[in-house]
């Protein structure tokens, strides 16, 4: 099993370097197809109700962001011009569609998606920041690179967030082609209850993944006030290049479940997460 195709949602030159760092070392690892997708919402540049602006403003608008999809084109062809893998570049003007779902679309027949953390700082980043909506909604899973990241090489130390529900247990096979190139991989596991031990959930997990040759530890750290998702990102921040994790939750529409943790995490991370749903 490895990852054939990969595709990346690049929505913003700041951070392109950043998705291309990961895409093109995964590509080369797995001698995969890679995809870099641009998509913007020409809608908003047309709102149902007229506007006093004038067209030539619209116009310099429109070359504005033609300008930035041809600055991220160069990236991309940059950092893939000479790689063996084959490289794809797709950009679109969705009309009348949720970039969100153009990017969904594009993304079904893909084996990962690479996307970044959302920028709160980015003026476009509520219309073209949805990494959260990638992982609950795609069916695919979504490898999140933190703002200022750099991948540099495919993550020899990794951690997998690990419950007894169906969503960690698909984060855990949907991450096997790296969980087995990885020097070294833990199974973490955060108790929610006062006076619960490791259950035989984790030792099955674990067995299951050293099945497949992959180098496993457990680790069961105790119930405290502690929230669960900072113990997570406290161990990932000290020991791993990739945390990995199922994304918890139902829908944009309402809130998480599992206490936040998948929300707080995308927030706050600060290494790579690839994240099932």
């Amino acid at each position: 099993m490895a990852y054939k195709t990969i595709l990346m949602h690049l929505n913003h030159d700041r951070r392109a370097k950043q998705l291309l760092g990961a895409g093109v070392q995964l590509a080369r690892a797995f001698d995969a197809h890679l995809i870099g997708l641009h998509v913007f919402p020409a809608y908003r540049l047309n709102p149902p109700v007229p506007l006093p602006i004038g067209q030539d403003i619209l116009g310099r608008i429109v070359a504005q962001i033609e300008e930035e999809a041809n600055r991220i084109k160069s990236q991309f062809d940059d950092a893939t011009s000479l790689q063996s893998f084959v490289s794809e570049w797709r950009s679109l003007r969705c009309e009348r569609t949720d970039p969100a779902e153009v990017v969904m679309r594009h993304g079904y027949a893909a084996d990962l998606l690479i996307a970044s953390q959302s920028d709160p700082n980015w003026e476009m980043t509520s219309v073209l920041d949805f990494p959260d909506r990638l992982a609950i909604e795609s069916g695919r899973p979504v490898l999140v690179i933190p703002d200022g990241y750099v991948f540099s090489e495919p993550p020899k130390s990794i951690i997998v967030a690990w419950k007894d529900r169906r969503e960690a247990a698909r984060a855990a096979f949907d991450a096997l082609p790296l969980l087995k190139v990885a020097q070294t991989v833990e199974v973490l596991t955060v108790e929610e209850e006062e006076h619960r031990e490791g259950g035989p959930e984790d030792i099955e997990i674990a067995t299951a993944l050293d099945r497949h040759g992959v180098k496993v530890s457990v680790t069961t750290i105790p119930a405290s006030r502690t929230p669960a998702s900072e113990e997570i990102l406290n161990r990932a921040a000290q020991n791993s290049q990739l945390l990995v994790m199922g994304a918890y939750g139902h829908s944009r529409f309402r809130e998480f479940a599992f206490g936040g943790v998948t929300r707080h995490i995308l927030k706050n991370m600060t290494v790579p997460v690839l994240f099932s749903h």
